[in-house]
């Protein structure tokens, strides 16, 4: 896990059922999966032009979303004497912002995402606070899809067996994006699921809830979808209470595990 921003806001703001009065933070991530048969990046965090890329961003928005930045991965990378041609996959769980910003710092790589997702991030619908453009649109990007089939996996009714081994598995998930993808990491003996932006925070999994109703209008594409989604992750992790379940921006959640350079 690199984390590569944070930020901290009312509880009330990422979870419906926060407290007004009660603070949460929140992170930026990207996760380096590492296997024999290949690696890769799983969203990008936020890259070195983050900032140039925010000023498509309104001053209100600016505000709602504001972050404190961090390192980014390309430059955790090279701090540990790692070249960032290394990461020539990135697998990305939406093409919100926050997730996408380092697509251009790793110029080489392969960039794979769903076609429902890209189809609609070019489209004059896929437009700031949620997907700015300048980090993904031009000539430069290598796009691929996903490959899912119709083998259902857990609650979900398509997946795609990445290594063809069971060891990582994605999964559609539907609501925030109309693209977005979930990831499941299979270690012996531990079980993570990667759900990317269906919720902020773990408690919108567990009570189970929504976000807060500003960010919901700005970032959340089909709610009875989104609402369905939620559902269907609580009740897996009722049932299933030894799965680690980690939204893309819950720092609490993210804290437990490890941090590169080291790995989980």
């Amino acid at each position: 896990m690199f984390r590569t921003g944070r930020a901290r806001t009312q509880e009330a703001f990422v979870y419906s059922g926060g407290s007004l009065f009660r603070k949460c933070d929140l992170s930026h991530i990207a996760i380096w999966v590492k296997h024999p048969d290949g690696d890769f990046l799983f969203d990008t965090g936020l890259g070195d032009s983050i900032d140039v890329q925010f000023e498509e961003m309104s001053l209100i928005h600016k505000q709602l979303f504001k972050y404190q930045k961090e390192v980014s991965v390309k430059n955790q990378l090279i701090r540990e004497g790692i070249d960032p041609a290394v990461i020539n996959t990135i697998i990305l769980s939406h093409l919100h912002w926050d997730h996408c910003s380092g697509i251009k710092d790793f110029p080489a790589a392969s960039i794979y995402t769903t076609e429902e997702e890209l189809t609609f991030a070019k489209t004059k619908d896929a437009h700031a606070p949620a997907f700015l453009k300048s980090q993904y649109a031009g000539e430069g990007v290598t796009w691929k899809y996903l490959k899912f089939t119709n083998s259902s996996y857990e609650c979900f009714d398509q997946s795609c067996d990445y290594f063809g081994d069971g060891s990582v598995i994605f999964v559609k998930l539907g609501g925030h994006t109309k693209g977005s993808v979930g990831m499941f990491i299979n270690q012996p003996g531990k079980r993570y699921f990667f759900t990317g932006d269906i919720t902020w925070n773990i408690e919108g999994f567990k009570k189970p809830g929504r976000k807060h109703f500003i960010p919901l209008s700005l970032v959340d594409a089909e709610k009875d979808q989104l609402d369905s989604m939620i559902v269907n992750i609580h009740q897996l992790m009722k049932a299933d209470t030894s799965l680690i379940v980690i939204p893309a921006h819950d720092y609490s959640a993210q804290k437990l595990l490890k941090h590169f350079p080291d790995f989980q």
